[in-house]
């Protein structure tokens, strides 16, 4: 008996030192080019910045993935982050070790994607990182070259993580391509906080759309923790002496704690 507890003991802490638990996460920041397009123009970079920065201080994401954001926003993001690298548009905290990272080339126009190798320990994983087309059409194609890219980037079939905005919903084509390969956190997750679709426009109170348009996809070896939508806020001071609630960007970050084998 006691022979038996040791071995079961050993074989836990095995598996405990090679298990690697990561929290991955996207988020759509909403360019100052396009941001004043939105409600009444207090959504602006300047008062939005510090509530990001301060929200993913807070979190604590082993990754994340940006769209839909200029060099200075990124720029501005990694610089307030306590403890973080960045690989192109990939920010990863410095407990990884980045091995390598790029672009996805002859992506369809209007989609992108970027890609980082990292390390946790001994366990090395690829994360994509992508902002497709709204075009339905586009989007399709744009998951079919991702799809031929991993491979082609990934020929070891490393554990593989897709993050980012698909550009439509997860009723279209090109969700059920990448879903079909790599799973969505949310539907593996064995718990789920998701009170509204991904999409907000900045306007809380009139959202009621369950859409997600922005996905963390996981390898199909990763067990999913919990998945969730991050729906911090903060106040501005309204003409009138009002406050008014206000959200950090379009999109609400998603967000999935995972475990590698």
């Amino acid at each position: 008996m006691k022979k038996t507890l040791s071995f079961i003991i050993i074989s836990l802490t095995a598996f405990c030192a090679y298990a690697q638990n990561l929290y991955i996460g996207s988020f759509y920041v909403t360019t100052t080019d396009t941001e004043s397009l939105y409600g009444d123009g207090n959504n602006k970079w300047a008062n939005r910045r510090t509530i990001i920065c301060d929200m993913f201080n807070f979190e604590q994401p082993d990754l994340l993935g940006l769209q839909g954001a200029t060099n200075t926003q990124i720029s501005f993001i990694k610089t307030r982050l306590t403890g973080y690298g960045l690989a192109g548009n990939i920010l990863y905290k410095n407990t990884l070790q980045l091995d390598s990272c790029g672009t996805v080339t002859d992506m369809p126009d209007g989609s992108a994607c970027s890609w980082a190798r990292l390390r946790k320990g001994e366990t090395a994983f690829y994360v994509f990182n992508i902002s497709f087309s709204a075009t339905t059409t586009v989007a399709s194609s744009s998951a079919t070259r991702l799809l031929t890219a991993i491979g082609e980037i990934n020929p070891d079939k490393l554990p593989t993580f897709i993050v980012g905005n698909l550009g439509v919903s997860e009723s279209t084509t090109a969700y059920n391509r990448l879903n079909g390969r790599y799973p969505d956190s949310y539907t593996k997750a064995a718990t789920v906080s998701a009170e509204f679709g991904t999409v907000n426009n900045f306007d809380l109170a009139a959202n009621h759309g369950t859409s997600r348009f922005d996905f963390v996809f996981v390898p199909r070896t990763a067990t999913v923790q919990a998945y969730g939508q991050l729906q911090y806020g903060y106040y501005t001071q309204e003409s009138d002496g009002s406050h008014k609630r206000r959200l950090p960007s379009t999109h609400f970050p998603v967000m999935a704690k995972v475990t590698l084998p």
